[in-house]
């Protein structure tokens, strides 16, 4: 038995051992082609199941109300997008369809854009002008006076200044226009604000080759006529000035320090390639601009500081600039996408992730989306799908780290003070500064609109008559008249404090939230809190949290009249500023009042409130 078992370990080793062809019958060549076929198909068949596995599938999808008819709208949620049927959609960025708005009029413009706070412009029908709050409500509609050509921009207070084709326009945040001024044809670059808060309006007219454009005041008055060194091709707006490309592939910076336009600083051409064709992009602290111009069909990418015009650093990357579809700053990188690739630059100038993306028949529309999604808008289809390219673990938002803006126009309203001849401070005021006849006169003019630069002057009064209010507050005041002026004639700062609220502007907010937080007596306190409900525009939270800063004082809160109005203010804030203002501070004060030990008719009149809010469907 152990022979046998020897003897057949014997052959098992030496068949093992003999070459592969002698352990198997030659086929014959007749065979051998139908094997090489059937070996050519298992390998093509191997090599398609191979790529069907790799396919990469979106991380979410979601089926919207139409196909989009224009460009997405990035914002702190996710992204916002016009649809066939005259409708705005917005997701978020995990994919929830958010809330539908609908526009009026025959078609939308492609010209809609994301104002403070994350309130859509929209342009439709042409000429009409919509302002729909983060929850997708729409505040109002309202015509401008000739078609708007380019998209509209929010000016520091909440003012809304739109291009029509020989003129430009400023609305009031509730829709009242407040003036329309006449301009040259535009270049068709989008109007661009400078750091003082006044409009350039860069015009098709050159002289000598040369761009020229015009300087607006807040309250439309033309300032200045300007001329450029060359043809300006692009421009972006920074918290420095405008910063502009010119066709022989130059840039500048023109700033407007001391009321008046002056070059900040320039980059001669061939600096930074050469190119008129190059993109601008500003990261979110507008601390970094992106330069990106063409290389031999890929990217040059060039980081300039927008303050001075220095350069940190050049690299090129692997996408087409003559076909970027989108482009934007990350949280610590920029992003660019072309029709076929998609790439993220660190700002140290490293390519950290690239992507290839399916051909543009597949889609119209490419967007990326901070938390590291690319999002494609399918062609004449319903359907939006994401794709995770990079990953954001750990990183803090940006939301609250956006570059403040003063609110106020303090050249402008000194311009416009002196213009009228008005006294620059209140130290020789007696008396009311503003007639009653006057009053009226302003009153009538808010409310109807179209009152051109007059604002200006307005505007100086009641700061005038407000630094005299505040004079009240000192501890020492240097003119104590000014003081008892004003507690003796309560009706006259009831009207002051009415014009404050009528502005159509945040001009007045931080002067509001002062008084709430100051004011004891009752009476006064109730006058600005129903100017603050007038007002509702709050982007920064202050009229809020002034509000909030009166529930730790008992003897307002024991006060009915005080809380009824508390609630008002709230609610009108909410209702305006959607549910970023609900949630950060409007359900806390409601909830507040519910909760303490006040009277029945406190807590009836704050859930009322609450479900007036909740009526809303924010």
């Amino acid at each position: 038995m152990k022979k046998t078992l020897y003897l057949l370990l014997l052959f098992l080793i030496f068949h093992q051992t003999l070459p592969l062809e002698a352990q198997t019958k030659k086929p014959s060549t007749t065979q051998q082609k139908r094997t090489a076929t059937q070996t050519k198909n298992t390998t093509q068949q191997n090599k398609s199941q191979q790529e069907e596995d790799n396919t990469v599938e979106p991380t979410w999808q979601l089926v919207v109300g139409g196909a989009p008819v224009g460009n997405p709208l990035i914002t702190e949620y996710g992204f916002a997008v016009p649809l066939e049927g005259r409708t705005m959609a917005a997701v978020s960025e995990d994919g929830r369809l958010m809330w539908f708005a609908g526009l009026p009029g025959s078609r939308i413009s492609p010209h809609s854009s994301t104002g403070t706070g994350d309130f859509l412009i929209t342009v439709s029908g042409g000429n009409v002008v919509s302002l729909i709050n983060p929850s997708g409500l729409t505040l109002w509609s309202t015509k401008a006076p000739a078609e708007i050509i380019s998209t509209p921009i929010q000016g520091r207070d909440g003012r809304i200044y739109v291009q029509c084709p020989r003129e430009v326009a400023c609305f009031g945040i509730n829709g009242t226009l407040k003036w329309a001024t006449p301009a040259g044809e535009s270049s068709g670059i989008p109007l661009m604000e400078l750091e003082d808060g006044s409009i350039l309006h860069i015009q098709k007219k050159t002289l000598q080759g040369c761009s020229t454009a015009l300087r607006y005041s807040p309250f439309g008055v033309i300032l200045e006529e300007l001329t450029f060194s060359g043809k300006v091709t692009s421009a972006i707006t920074t918290k420095y000035g405008v910063i502009l490309v010119f066709t022989d592939g130059s840039l500048g910076c023109i700033s407007s320090k001391n009321n008046a336009a002056q070059d900040s600083w320039t980059l001669p051409a061939g600096s930074i390639g050469g190119s008129a064709a190059a993109r601008l992009f500003l990261d979110r602290l507008q601390s970094i601009c992106a330069v990106v111009t063409p290389a031999d069909g890929q990217t040059t990418v060039t980081y300039l500081n927008p303050q001075d015009g220095t350069i940190s650093l050049s690299t090129t990357v692997p996408v087409d600039t003559n076909r970027i579809a989108f482009g934007t700053f990350d949280r610590n990188s920029l992003v660019l996408c072309d029709t076929t690739r998609a790439v993220g630059i660190s700002l140290e100038g490293e390519v950290t992730w690239e992507s290839d993306l399916p051909g543009t028949m597949d889609w119209s529309h490419i967007l990326y989306l901070p938390q590291g999604y690319l999002a494609m808008l399918e062609k004449d289809s319903w359907v939006i799908k994401a794709y995770r390219v990079t990953q954001h673990i750990g990183l803090a938002s940006q939301t609250a780290t956006r570059p403040e803006r003063n609110t106020a126009f303090p050249v402008y309203v000194k311009e416009s003070s002196q213009r009228a001849g008005l006294p620059q401070s209140t130290e020789y005021l007696f008396g009311r500064l503003i007639s009653e006849e006057y009053m009226d006169d302003i009153k009538w003019e808010l409310e109807r609109g179209e009152y051109n630069d007059q604002e200006g002057q307005w505007l100086a009064l009641v700061n005038l008559e407000m630094q005299r209010l505040f004079s009240k507050y000192t501890i020492q005041s240097m003119n104590p008249m000014e003081a008892s002026f004003m507690e003796e004639n309560m009706g006259y700062f009831e009207d002051i404090i009415k014009l404050m609220s009528s502005f159509e502007s945040g001009c007045f907010n931080k002067e509001l939230a002062r008084i709430v937080r100051l004011e004891k007596d009752p009476a006064i306190l109730s006058i600005v809190l129903g100017g603050i409900a007038n007002v509702a525009y709050d982007p920064t939270f202050e009229l809020l949290e002034s509000i909030e800063s009166l529930l730790t004082k008992h003897h307002l809160i024991s006060n009915s009249r005080i809380t009824a109005l508390m609630c008002n203010a709230t609610y009108e804030i909410c209702r305006f500023m959607g549910k970023p203002a609900l949630f950060t501070k409007g359900r806390y004060i409601l909830s507040y009042l519910l909760n303490q030990n006040l009277d029945s008719g406190t807590k009836l009149y704050a859930t009322a409130t609450m479900r007036k809010i909740i009526a809303l469907e924010m």
